[in-house]
């Protein structure tokens, strides 16, 4: 499985951000092939492989910065949402509705991570469930990146009082990742 170059960018940017005097020391930590990746410049639009570009890179940065991977993994993911949205993207953002942002999700996970399936299966008022349904290399890190990603751009438009769950995970063997979302 792999992952574009923009997404990989954003975990170092967001330990860069972050925590600017351990820097150093997060890519010192990062295994051989990891540690490669963010030696030379990344490369937007190219892949990298998802294991040595973002879920090892994830681990490191939980286990440096965090009490449990959720929390650093989540934050990671809201950055990644934070940087990609609030750019020439946002006024598309905030005009968005969460339906129609969401289901435009389904373009946006996979023009970064290949190959993926996303869709949403149910949208309600201020609710919907949105599932994964293809992942080669499931990874809860991964789950919850996306998941705090998710999060951050539905604040962005404008949704207050949010909450993402998620209540099935293909790392569980489920048949999908669930993500169960509720706003006011």
């Amino acid at each position: 499985m792999e992952v574009k170059g923009s997404v990989v960018r954003t975990i170092g940017k967001f330990v860069q951000d972050r925590f600017p005097n351990k820097y150093a020391s997060w890519k010192e930590n990062l295994p051989a092939e990891s540690g490669k990746i963010y030696q030379e410049a990344i490369l937007a639009t190219e892949w990298y492989p998802i294991k040595e570009g973002v879920i090892q890179p994830t681990e490191v940065l939980c286990k440096m910065f965090y009490d449990t991977e959720k929390e650093g993994a989540w934050e990671s993911g809201r950055y990644s949402a934070q940087i990609a949205l609030t750019g020439i993207y946002k006024v598309f953002v905030l005009i968005s509705t969460p339906a129609f942002l969401m289901n435009r999700s389904k373009k946006i996970l996979s023009s970064f991570y290949s190959p993926t399936e996303i869709e949403v299966v149910e949208s309600k008022g201020s609710s919907m469930v949105v599932h994964i349904t293809k992942w080669p290399q499931p990874n809860q890190l991964v789950e919850y990146r996306i998941a705090g990603w998710m999060e951050k751009a539905l604040q962005i438009c404008g949704c207050k009082n949010l909450t993402v769950e998620i209540t099935k995970s293909l790392t569980k063997r489920d048949e999908v990742t669930e993500f169960q979302i509720n706003w006011d």
